[in-house]
């Protein structure tokens, strides 16, 4: 909801007080002549994409031995006006689902090991189009993840209740995403069937659901499957706890998946759409308490006003912290304030987005630039073993994304790293 003048005046106040470090665009001198497309990935390389189309979450990841991995793979097309989104980006040429399939076989084979599907929002899995709406030779709408699959082959696809679609309710499920949810039932019973796909219920508590494919003992990776329907893992073994009951029946948020990623010193978090505030609607305090300090994390429900709770940020410590962006109110002050709150957590940090309104760049002013900037693909470039890491922003309003920004390197401290 917006907020009142006065509000907002205080609340940019503070952050302005609390600013972390600046984004200091470091290039090296090779990289210093010309901007230039992003290297390739590399055996040994951890790099975790977090792509821009302006209509939804997508995470593309490539794992040191090349496992790949795809979360999320948003399209809101169902209904929202033009103007409280961002554009279509690169350009509204094509949905999507074929740009995120682009970008993936920009970087790596056009082959997906693993799919996880955080939640059932259109933003992150896709949504029907009130008209034009693309179908496949089977008959389901082509959009967000069943249009990636047109371009891209799927070995597994993950979400938090195959194969019953009940938790909290079946009813709950379905009217999360109503012009959708029948289609996305068409199409997993197609790939299973047609293309051999293997679905799979998210499991709190593994680490062995994501698995490195080619050279599994060679390298200091795991996932480690955090929370999924509110029920969290509790550090130990695989055992889980209950966090909101069942028979509460909240928002789909509350119920995404969420995953630890480490390599080495490494770590990386990202929970989909889960939520801090209010009590009655709070995750993220129990996922904290077993997550641990991170390096990196993509911020909660969109750096959204329910997002991002003292006690969370307190936990992890996110010395980089990417905000998915398509909505006019992504971030939201009140999760911005918290983010960069030095008496929160005294760390030094930065902030991306992957995009961000022309409306919330007015609303937020000088913050939109001096915090946030600057916006595109955001790319987390992990090397030595998981010691080091790199941020690097990518152009998203061009087909061939070159570099616009990249940090210099940093040192990994999340697991025990100096």
């Amino acid at each position: 909801m917006p907020q009142s003048r006065r509000n907002f005046l205080h609340t940019a106040a503070v952050i302005t007080g609390t600013a972390a470090c600046s984004t200091k665009n470091v290039f090296s001198a090779e990289e210093k002549k010309t901007l230039h497309p992003f290297s390739d990935w590399k055996e040994g390389f951890l790099d975790i994409h977090h792509i821009s189309t302006g209509r939804g979450e997508s995470t593309f990841i490539i794992a040191p031995d090349g496992t790949t991995m795809l979360i999320d793979a948003g399209d809101l097309a169902d209904g929202r006006a033009e103007e409280t989104v961002l554009p279509r980006l690169p350009n509204g040429s094509k949905l999507p689902g074929e740009w995120i399939a682009e970008y993936i076989k920009r970087f790596a084979k056009p082959h997906l090991d693993y799919v996880m599907l955080t939640h059932f929002h259109s933003d992150h899995i896709g949504s029907v189009p009130k008209t034009g709406a693309k179908k496949s030779a089977a008959g389901y709408v082509l959009t967000g993840i069943s249009e990636v699959a047109e371009y891209i082959s799927i070995g597994k696809i993950i979400d938090r209740c195959f194969p019953n679609y009940d938790y909290p309710t079946r009813k709950q499920v379905e009217g999360s995403n109503k012009s959708f949810f029948a289609d996305y039932l068409a199409f997993a019973d197609y790939q299973r069937k047609n293309r051999k796909t293997v679905f799979e219920k998210f499991i709190p508590g593994s680490k062995e659901q994501f698995t490195l494919k080619t050279s599994p003992a060679k390298y200091p990776f795991t996932i480690q499957n955090i929370a999924a329907n509110a029920i969290v893992w509790t550090g130990k073994g695989t055992e889980t706890k209950t966090v909101i009951p069942q028979e509460t029946v909240l928002d789909e948020n509350v119920y995404s998946c969420s995953v630890k990623i480490s390599y080495g010193n490494f770590a990386y978090f990202q929970g989909g759409d889960i939520c801090g505030l209010p009590v009655k609607r709070d995750v993220e305090t129990a996922i904290a308490d077993v997550t641990g300090k991170i390096d990196v994390m993509s911020m909660n429900h969109h750096a959204y006003s329910d997002s991002a709770n003292p006690h969370f940020l307190s936990i992890l410590r996110p010395r980089i912290m990417v905000i998915p962006v398509w909505d006019t109110w992504h971030p939201h002050i009140s999760a911005l304030t918290r983010m960069t709150d030095k008496n929160i957590y005294p760390d030094e940090r930065l902030t991306f987005a992957t995009g961000m309104h022309k409306d919330n760049i007015e609303r937020l002013g000088d913050l939109a630039t001096s915090i946030v900037s600057p916006q595109g693909h955001t790319v987390i470039r992990v090397t030595d073993g998981g010691a080091k890491y790199r941020v690097f922003v990518l152009d998203s309003s061009v087909e061939v994304p070159k570099v616009l920004f990249a940090t210099e390197e940093i040192s990994a401290t999340a697991n025990g790293g100096p």
